[in-house]
């Protein structure tokens, strides 16, 4: 797993970590953005969207050709983000004990 951070005025704003997919339908050639934050103090000034930018690009380094990522299926403001970044729902949902059973869904983008 990598992670980078995002800095503006000096100041920790976001961070991202990325790497390999953790899927147990993912095949060899699809990598994961795997957590995603930005301060609301930071949000519409650029952060998010070089956090993002910054994965796609290391995701290509590694070799990887398509990237997914899991989104709460009300979070509104962010699913908005990623779908203006070129991610698409692909179908795929899961309900998981840690988030309290909410429904999350994957979205998924290539890389190319």
């Amino acid at each position: 797993m990598l992670t980078l951070v995002a800095e503006l005025d000096g100041r920790l704003v976001g961070w991202v970590s990325f790497g390999e997919n953790r899927d147990a339908d993912a095949a060899p050639h699809v990598g994961e953005l795997r957590a995603l934050f930005v301060s609301p103090t930071a949000w519409r000034r650029g952060a998010g969207s070089a956090l993002v930018a910054g994965v796609l690009d290391g995701l290509r380094e590694l070799g990887y050709r398509e990237s997914t990522l899991w989104s709460f299926d009300r979070n509104e403001r962010a699913n908005a983000f990623y779908e203006h970044h070129g991610f698409v729902r692909d179908g795929a949902e899961q309900r998981r004990d840690v988030f309290a059973g909410a429904l999350e869904v994957r979205y998924r983008r290539s890389l190319a």
